[in-house]
Parts: C-alpha cells; sequence; structure tokens
C-alpha cells in the first residue's frame, strides 16, 4: 500500500512540474519580444492571434526553458520550436 501511494504522489509531482503557468508563457514572451524573428510574428496578423490567443502555442512558449532564454533570446533552437507549433497550428485551423 506505501508504495502504491509513493507512486501516486511521484506521478502526480511530474504532472504539477510539467505544467505551465500563465507567468512563465508572460516572462519568455518578454525574453522573445527582445528578437526580431519574434516581432516580425507579432506583426502578421495570423501569427499574432495564435501567440496571443491559441492555447497550444502559448503552452509552447510557456514550456521553453526561461533560464536559457534569459542568457541567449536569439537562440535558433527557440525559433524552430515557435515557428513549428505556429504553422502546426495553422494547418489545423485552416482544415
Amino acid at each position: 500500500m506505501l508504495l502504491l501511494m509513493d507512486a501516486c504522489n511521484l506521478l502526480f509531482s511530474y504532472v504539477n512540474w510539467r505544467s505551465v503557468d500563465e507567468d512563465d508563457i508572460q516572462m519568455n514572451i518578454e525574453q522573445l519580444k527582445r528578437t526580431d524573428w519574434f516581432q516580425q510574428y507579432l506583426h502578421k496578423q495570423p501569427y499574432r492571434d495564435l501567440i496571443v490567443f491559441d492555447k497550444a502555442v502559448r503552452n509552447t512558449i510557456g514550456r521553453l526553458t526561461n533560464k536559457r532564454l534569459v542568457k541567449n533570446p536569439h537562440r535558433q533552437a527557440y525559433q524552430r520550436i515557435l515557428t513549428k507549433a505556429l504553422h502546426r497550428r495553422i494547418i489545423i485551423t485552416t482544415s
């Protein structure tokens, strides 16, 4: 019984660890606003709407590692991750 409770506690802790809240999203957006490529997305209407309103895209932004993002917001991996998420949502919304 104790082993089962430990397993449930571990699973619950992992689920909460991976959750993204609005504070994470806002902090990451503030860091991404420093980059030119993110500014270009914000000036294009379909991308801006997805960044502001779409829950899946916002969760992708929130899952980016904030400490690394503060050190180097111009990293290519962030652009690739966000571009993939935006294109995925545009394909879904137009289908």
